[in-house]
């Protein structure tokens, strides 16, 4: 008996397809192009920089106003010198306070506890160090500043891993980011390289970014990782346009007090997430002891 022959069309179809990489494998390849692009920026920063015509000064910025600083808006304010871009972190560290005073009111996996912590930890020592920077500008105050953008930085890139790889990754995750970032945050005050801590920054929303594209893990708890990139790189644009926005408002509010606002905005998909598996915690403990909830 002849059995028919495939046509070439369905044995095309036929044809199994090779798996598609798996999200650990996808994470360890960022890792290791973004170790690799820190180290070339640790080594060659400087020369780089200045073959394209880029030399920074140890603020991160290649143009200073009349007043000596890098941000349009140097007004005082009562007394306050810088007072918008000064006042304007009060929401970020009110950010962290919140969520560090919530979180313990939570039960949360270990790993995204201890990454939520960490991140609303680098809230708040964000507002606190940008506060300090902002009120007389300098590169040793910058430091401090960064510090706490390092810790931020870190504890979302964990969540954001936890969220869509899963709670093993995640740990090394927020370690490995925490010593980069905040090696990268000194390194323009002790060696005038600014590079390493650009690829810090724009590594980990590239790694955020791709998050937002997987799905959740088990153990995820649903944090809105597109609203938490979309609210820091609105943070950024303004932060390249502080001039351009403070002009177009007739001289009001400049691009980088709103960003420090659309920052602290970057919190809300944390704190809406913690908030609201707390309750969920809460329902299921009420439904399995109706007397607790009566009383």
């Amino acid at each position: 008996m002849r059995l028919p022959a495939l046509s070439p069309h369905r044995a095309r179809r036929a044809t199994p397809r090779a798996p598609a990489p798996s999200a650990e494998t996808a994470l360890l390849a960022w890792a290791f192009c973004l170790l690799t692009l820190w180290l070339v920026a640790l080594w060659a920063g400087p020369v780089l920089l200045d073959a394209l015509g880029m030399a920074l000064n140890p603020h991160g910025h290649r143009h200073l106003h009349a007043h000596g600083h890098p941000f349009v808006d140097a007004r005082t304010l009562l007394g306050l010198p810088n007072a918008m871009d000064v006042l304007s972190n009060l929401p970020l560290a009110l950010a962290g306070a919140w969520g560090l005073w919530t979180l313990p009111r939570v039960s949360l996996p270990e790993v995204t506890h201890r990454a939520t912590q960490t991140f609303f930890a680098g809230l708040l020592l964000t507002g606190l160090g940008s506060a300090w920077y902002h009120w007389a500008p300098d590169a040793a105050g910058l430091v401090w500043d960064r510090l706490g953008m390092a810790v931020t930085f870190a504890g979302a890139l964990s969540l954001a891993v936890a969220e869509r790889v899963g709670q093993g990754p995640a740990r090394p995750t927020l370690w490995v980011a925490l010593g980069l970032a905040v090696v990268s945050a000194a390194l323009p005050q002790l060696l005038g390289n600014v590079l390493p801590w650009a690829v810090v920054q724009f590594g980990g929303m590239a790694l955020i970014v791709w998050a937002v594209l997987q799905r959740p893990t088990a153990g995820a708890i649903g944090i809105r990782l597109g609203a938490l990139i979309a609210w820091y790189a609105l943070a950024k644009a303004l932060e390249l346009g502080d001039e351009a926005v403070f002009h177009t408002t007739g001289d009001l509010v400049s691009g980088h007090t709103l960003k420090h606002i659309a920052a602290a905005l970057a919190a809300w998909p944390v704190l809406a997430a913690t908030n609201a598996t707390g309750k969920a915690v809460r329902l299921r403990q009420n439904a399995a002891d109706p007397g607790a909830a009566r009383a």
